[in-house]
């Protein structure tokens, strides 16, 4: 975790309004919360108005010759690391710590570096991670106003080592030395936050119609009489509805922590942007359980159903299930069979005792039929699609036929590679 210590000018009559107007909320502020704002101090400043305490100072220095240009005064920003403070579960930093060791410290500091000349050191409470905002009067020892004098690299590098070393005793330490990153000011910050915001908002709002209850169609006359068709094509068009909000709520969620990760303040944001999804993300989290088991039970149903039609393709339940039904599943289910055959197939085969328990591997059934030694019948593992492997065709031949040219490929493809290792042997021996 880093101590962080960020320096700018505060230059002009303008900078000067700008930077008392955003210290000491006298206007609304992006990303502060109006509710936490008594927990906002100033220590030093007590007329609350950054102008005054700077021309006080410099009259007090006996400061008479200044600049048009002058930078009159250098504000500090003196924070750490965002997760360097505790948060709830909101992101939310807890407790208040206007009277603790930290602010003391960093008070401490900065009135050791620089004396008369800080003028204002004001805590802040109210945004995503505790700062202080100390403005310091660039006047130097023999009185005059210099902010590249007291400012500048040199003395700024040691002003970053000087309060690590500070800082030390809270864990925190100084950053790369020399390093190349910017940092990214907070109008900077408070823009790109606003229009993530905004972005994110306006994915939210199609979310909040997801609320809307799950419906059926009432069944008409032809669905009387095929009652369990009816239900099952209801509950497919509920789960297939079910999944198109879960997915929209997961992408609009998803988007939301992304930005949050993006952001220069990420890791305090991250909670509080997934609390701004309550619509999408309570649904989700209210129904994951529920959407898990309904899952489940679906898969279930939709297993038996296919079974059922199955064995009343068999004939061995009523006719009065839907033989279209028992049609579908096995227009379905066949192309899978037939792929897990051929390429059962195509791995070196030896004896057709390989292809069977490969086929066993992945859950396919193997029965005799009239013939107890022979095997006549493969069944799918989930739907019960069963095949006679004497007849069915598969990439245009019987399996049997399919094994016989499996064991024939492999003998000849092993004598192949015994004929060339014994060619190689000869050339080895002729040189």
């Amino acid at each position: 975790m880093k101590a962080i210590c960020r320096v700018s000018k505060v230059k002009g009559a303008g900078s000067v309004a700008g930077k008392s107007t955003h210290n000491y909320r006298l206007a609304e502020v992006p990303n502060a919360n109006p509710q936490r704002a008594h927990l906002n101090k100033e220590y030093i400043n007590a007329q609350r108005d950054l102008a005054p305490a700077i021309e006080a100072r410099i009259n007090e220095a006996g400061v008479t010759r200044i600049r048009h240009d002058a930078v009159k005064g250098m504000e500090v920003i003196l924070t750490a690391s965002p997760e360097r403070f505790k948060r709830d579960e909101s992101g939310q930093v807890v407790g208040d710590m206007r009277n603790g060791k930290w602010v003391a410290e960093n008070l401490r500091f900065m009135q050791e570096k620089y004396g008369k000349n800080l003028v204002a050191f004001t805590l802040h409470q109210d945004e995503k991670t505790p700062h202080i905002h100390a403005v310091v009067v660039p006047i130097t020892a023999d009185g005059r106003l210099s902010a590249k004098e007291l400012f500048n690299p040199q003395t700024l590098r040691q002003l970053q080592t000087d309060y690590a070393q500070a800082m030390k005793p809270f864990g925190l330490e100084r950053g790369t030395e020399g390093s190349r990153a910017r940092h990214v000011s907070m109008k900077q910050i408070y823009g790109m936050q606003q229009a993530e915001r905004q972005a994110i908002e306006k994915d939210i709002k199609p979310a909040e119609g997801l609320k809307e209850p799950l419906t059926i169609d009432k069944p008409g006359l032809l669905d009387l009489a095929n009652l369990e068709r009816w239900k099952q094509q209801q509950e497919e068009k509920i789960n297939r509805e079910y999944a198109r909000r879960m997915a929209q709520m997961e992408k609009t969620a998803q988007k939301a922590q992304n930005a949050a990760v993006a952001n220069a303040t990420a890791k305090s944001e991250k909670k509080v942007l997934q609390q701004k999804l309550n619509t999408s993300e309570g649904l989700k989290q209210a129904n994951h359980e529920n959407a898990q088991q309904t899952a489940q039970k679906l898969a279930t149903t939709q297993a038996n159903l296919e079974k059922v039609a199955v064995l009343v393709e068999r004939g061995e339940l009523s006719p009065q299930w839907s033989q279209q039904t028992a049609e579908q599943v096995r227009a379905r289910v066949l192309p899978q069979m037939e792929r897990d055959i051929l390429a059962s197939l195509k791995e070196p085969t030896h004896e057709g005792r390989q292809i069977v328990e490969r086929l066993q591997a992945k859950g396919y059934t193997l029965t005799a039929g009239k013939d107890p030694g022979k095997i006549q019948y493969l069944e799918h593992p989930q739907s019960g699609v069963r095949v006679d492997v004497q007849t069915t065709r598969f990439g245009g031949q019987l399996i049997t036929e399919g094994i016989t040219a499996a064991i024939e490929r492999t003998r000849q493809e092993e004598q192949k590679r015994e004929q060339k290792q014994t060619q190689n042997r000869s050339r080895g021996m002729r040189m």
